[in-house]
């Protein structure tokens, strides 16, 4: 144990009073916790222990709260310190919301395991193609690499599962690792390879879990309360009720649009078009009980979603056929779309002083419904280890500090990531229903009755999606473009997997 530890006897409330007073290192952006409580340093400590001290980054919430249980996981982290002080980790990540909280509360997980972290942050594409190069050439140059659902299959057999990394290193597991508190969908569509699949195919091919799940971005309906509210409209139910208000507030003269779309040749439009898909009743896949797949995209239901989403192209910002997801968050936070459907880890920035003129004016509401009911993309990514890995162990207490519930509340608190959960604790807890009634989280409602009513879809990640990918993101942009009709990008698309597959996992 090193000697830069957390008194088991000292509360939070004091921890923080004499953390902030003692060290004096709040206007740093941290307090510094090595002198609670002070032990002799054992004469065989790994050198530069003995120079260190615990420090935590200030909480950024508006309660100003820090999670006892988070607290006992530092403690915790000291106490394995010096297995893996000295250790550097490069880890490979996406930049969105909940990675970015992660960079900055890094100072509670280097101070008080002694290890140096390297986040690089790069957007989707850039990620995945300098992770698959790593992998493809069994390079350690990343310990820890962030893996997209649609995206496992590829690197399922260059990764550590948690199964042999929990049995390989006891001593490095938190005693407290509750997997069970994950959410249900999210742990078996990201972490489990091959998937547990929900509808529309219900199947378990008793899959390997493979990684921790970072976060839950799900694509749900922002709209406009304050529009909404001058006009005296309810937020509309079914997609020929959520095309009427599209009409209703497209208003081109005054630079405000019904909606704006993420429909550019880009991953953006595949995961857009899915939420109208499966609500429609359609699907891109049928998956047999042997885990062969074959593309269903050329149905009547398909083509039905895709003529709607082509008409409601009609009334969004001009630029829609170029935007991806952020550049379409973009022009809601401007006021410049009425009401649209993106990612949940967009919520953040609709309320960011300075950079958003929607200030607590946006609100969530459930995808609107169809004949199949309701559907709602996911496309979040878990946190994995490839075997090329020379940290191992050190890159498994990363993840596990990084996912645990208490790091996941702080994330979810941050009015800067306000990052939905994947702990269904988080959810549940206290701080967070307070900061819910209040107003400054006002999505996790909203995803929480999407994930309990199982109105999640997916773009299941077997290793050929690349294959199909390209043609299926062309072929759509092509038709928001006016350059195709919805039934011949279709069939281009059917004929394109058909050629390429049968497809398994």
């Amino acid at each position: 144990m090193t000697n830069l530890h957390l008194s088991s006897n000292v509360s939070r409330r004091k921890f923080l009073g004499l953390a902030g007073a003692a060290v004096g290192l709040g206007a740093a952006g941290y307090y510094g916790i090595n002198n609670l409580t002070q032990t002799p340093a054992p004469v065989d400590q790994p050198a530069g222990l003995a120079d260190r001290y615990t420090r935590l980054a200030l909480p950024k919430n508006p309660q100003n709260y820090l999670p006892d249980d988070y607290v006992d996981f530092i403690r915790w982290l000291e106490s394995i310190s010096d297995k893996v002080a000295g250790t550097k980790l490069r880890v490979a990540i996406e930049a969105e919301v909940g990675p970015r909280s992660l960079h900055r509360n890094r100072i509670d997980f280097t101070s008080s395991t002694g290890m140096e972290l390297n986040m690089e942050f790069d957007i989707y594409k850039n990620n995945l193609s300098k992770c698959l190069l790593a992998v493809s050439t069994q390079s350690p140059l990343f310990d820890i690499m962030n893996v997209d659902v649609s995206q496992v299959g590829r690197f399922a057999p260059h990764i550590l599962t948690i199964e042999h990394l929990m049995e390989t290193y006891p001593e490095l597991t938190y005693p407290g690792l509750d997997i069970n508190d994950f959410v249900a969908p999210v742990k078996n569509f990201t972490c489990t390879y091959p998937p547990t699949l929900g509808n529309p195919w219900n199947t378990d091919f008793n899959g390997v879990f493979t990684q921790f799940p970072q976060e839950i971005p799900l694509m749900i309906r922002f709209f406009r309360k304050d529009l909404y509210s001058e006009e005296g409209r309810e937020v509309s139910v079914t997609w020929d009720e959520y095309l009427d208000d599209i009409k209703h507030f497209h208003d081109p003269s005054r630079t405000r649009f019904g909606t704006v779309l993420m429909a550019a040749k880009f991953p953006s439009i595949i995961m857009e078009f899915h939420n109208w898909l499966y609500s429609f009743g359609g699907k891109l896949w049928n998956i047999e009980k042997d885990g062969t797949i074959n593309a269903d995209i050329d149905s009547d239901e398909a083509h039905a979603a895709l003529e709607h989403y082509l008409e409601v192209s009609k009334y969004a910002e001009p630029n829609s056929a170029f935007y991806g997801w952020a550049p379409a968050a973009e022009s809601m936070s401007q006021r410049r779309a009425a009401t649209c459907i993106n990612l949940t880890e967009f919520a953040s920035l609709m309320d960011i002083p300075g950079e958003s003129y929607v200030v607590r004016q946006v609100g969530y509401a459930r995808n609107p419904v169809g004949d199949a009911g309701a559907s709602h993309h996911y496309s979040g990514a878990g946190l994995a280890i490839p075997k090329y890995s020379l940290n191992p162990g050190a890159a498994w207490v990363f993840i596990q500090w990084a996912t645990v519930a208490s790091m996941q509340l702080i994330a979810a608190m941050d009015p800067l990531a306000l990052a939905t959960p994947t702990r269904k604790s988080v959810f549940e807890d206290p701080n967070v229903k307070e900061l819910v009634k209040e107003g400054t989280i006002r999505h996790f409602d909203t995803v929480k009755n999407a994930i309990d009513r199982d109105e999640i879809n997916i773009k299941p990640g077997f290793p050929k999606w690349d294959s199909i990918e390209g043609e299926m993101l062309n072929q759509l942009n092509q038709v928001i473009r006016g350059n195709l009709s919805p039934r011949d990008a279709l069939d281009i698309i059917q004929k394109r997997a058909d050629t390429v597959g049968p497809f398994t996992f």
